[in-house]
């Protein structure tokens, strides 16, 4: 469907560049009501999920809060928030370092990692469920769209 019409306007969109923000806006929009549906089930959120699965990446060395943040593209103050409470849930550890309180060592638990497993499987039939109305070359070329606006992006920020 159209995105006009999806949203019900009188009249097409007559920008190709704003018609192609505002499907990439909502179908962002979409896509994380899909997925805070996905992962009440197990009583995470999308962004608790993210850290177990990166977290499991990298053990047993574990990351740091800081390295999470910057793989995650999250702020700080978020990371902490969401560790806090992936710690008290019993997911993870944080090990401060002895030469400097600044730096926590951040690993899964066993618990942690039994989660991963739990979820890794059902996570990724939806993941394929839902890429899979796309061919690998459309794949591509969605891919590359993005990474082309993601350093776009990047450029304004920094």
């Amino acid at each position: 469907m159209k995105i006009h019409e999806e949203l019900k306007l009188k009249a097409p969109i007559q920008s190709k560049n704003h018609e192609a923000l505002l499907n990439f806006v909502i179908t962002n929009t979409l896509l994380s009501k899909l997925s805070e549906k996905f992962f009440l089930a197990f009583g995470l959120t999308d962004s608790q999920w993210n850290i177990l699965l990166t977290l499991n990446s990298f053990e047993p060395e574990g990351l740091s809060q800081q390295d999470l943040s910057d793989k995650l593209v999250m702020s700080k103050s978020n990371i902490v928030g969401l560790i806090d409470k992936l710690e008290k849930a019993g997911y993870l550890t944080r090990t401060m370092r002895k030469d400097d309180r600044r730096f926590n060592r951040i690993n899964l638990t066993k618990e942690g990692v039994l989660a991963v497993e739990e979820i890794e499987k059902p996570y990724f039939q939806e993941v394929n469920s839902l890429m899979n109305i796309l061919n690998n070359e459309q794949k591509d070329i969605f891919i590359q769209s993005l990474e082309l606006i993601r350093t776009g992006i990047k450029q304004k920020i920094e």
